[in-house]
């Protein structure tokens, strides 16, 4: 097998980094971020330096990057520390984009872009799985539609400022404070606290009645753990078979797996781990979501689901 570019060991390496970053509730240290991307055995391999000096360095060098594309580190007092020591940490809210909702021809056009530019070493491609478009031999994407409503923009608004909505939902008038949106199934639901109901409440987007009314911004405090935006499910559109996939994930990754994928586990280990019963129809998008999860999850299968995982990981390192 080839030796991989420095340039794809140093975005493996920020990658790691970003997720140890985003994974953690409180700041962590330098030498904790440091022992969670781990170190590199070589020069192709992704992690810092055994040298404490020389990983401070390189450290500092991926905070930079991490700068200069905006990503939105934190940093605080480590806590449980004898000497005030500053730590780090991503709060997974402000990572997380809002959808953006393409129609078919735009994700087309972006696939034609996405072929053409390559950035670091990787393809555009992977950008564009994520997007929901499927990658083929031509010069168009295989896409999924995805339905857009009238009052996703209101709601959206009304999300990430913190403004009453008011509708009419099943011949009733709401006022509900909306936590988050999401995509599910093939519909859009917004979910939030009913103050009429005094209750948490889900509502399908497509049945709401007439236009949303929006209150003033923060008008409602979100409670803790709600805020951020669903992610869309791309590997669930497809024009393929359905398949139904067997995700296992490493104990530390288990709560954020059950909420990116929006489902419970099947199965739960002694040690922590879960195994997710994930229906697939789209294998490129499916594909792109286990590489979220790095090295911290394994297809269990189908056989040719994990064969064909297998296969583009190998053909990845040539």
């Amino acid at each position: 097998m080839a030796r991989r570019k420095p340039e794809q060991v140093r975005l493996e390496r920020l990658l790691r980094l970003i997720a140890a970053l985003i994974d953690t509730p409180r700041f962590l240290s330098i030498e904790e971020l440091h022992k969670r991307v781990g170190i590199s055995r070589g020069a192709d391999s992704a992690g810092y330096p055994e040298n404490g000096a020389a990983a401070k360095r390189a450290f500092h060098r991926d905070m930079n990057e991490l700068a200069d594309a905006e990503i939105p580190v934190l940093s605080g007092p480590v806590p449980g520390q004898e000497r005030e020591t500053l730590g780090y940490r991503i709060r997974k809210q402000d990572y997380s984009l809002p959808e953006m909702d393409f129609e078919a021809d735009e994700l087309a056009a972006l696939h034609r872009a996405a072929t053409a530019v390559r950035f670091d070493g990787v393809s555009g491609s992977e950008a564009l799985w994520k997007l929901g478009g499927r990658v083929g031999e031509g010069t168009e994407a295989e896409l999924a539609a995805v339905p857009v409503h009238p009052a996703l923009a209101d709601l959206f608004r009304a999300v990430t400022e913190q403004r009453v909505a008011d509708f009419a939902y099943g011949g009733q008038h709401r006022a509900v404070e909306p936590w988050t949106l999401a995509f599910d199934q093939g519909h859009w639901y917004v979910v939030g606290h009913d103050r009429g109901r005094d209750d948490k409440r889900t509502f399908r987007v497509d049945r709401i009645e007439g236009d949303v009314g929006l209150g003033p911004p923060g008008g409602f405090q979100q409670p803790e753990g709600t805020a951020g935006w669903v992610p869309i499910q791309p590997w669930k559109f497809g024009t393929g078979p359905a398949v139904t996939a067997r995700l296992r994930v490493d104990p530390d990754q288990a709560v954020w797996a059950a909420r990116r994928l929006g489902q419970e586990p099947s199965e739960k280990g002694s040690d922590g781990s879960a195994v997710f019963e994930v229906v697939v129809r789209s294998p490129d998008a499916f594909r792109s979501l286990v590489l979220e999860f790095l090295e911290h999850a394994e297809l269990l299968g189908p056989p040719e689901l994990r064969a064909d995982m297998v296969a583009w990981l190998e053909g990845f390192g040539q």
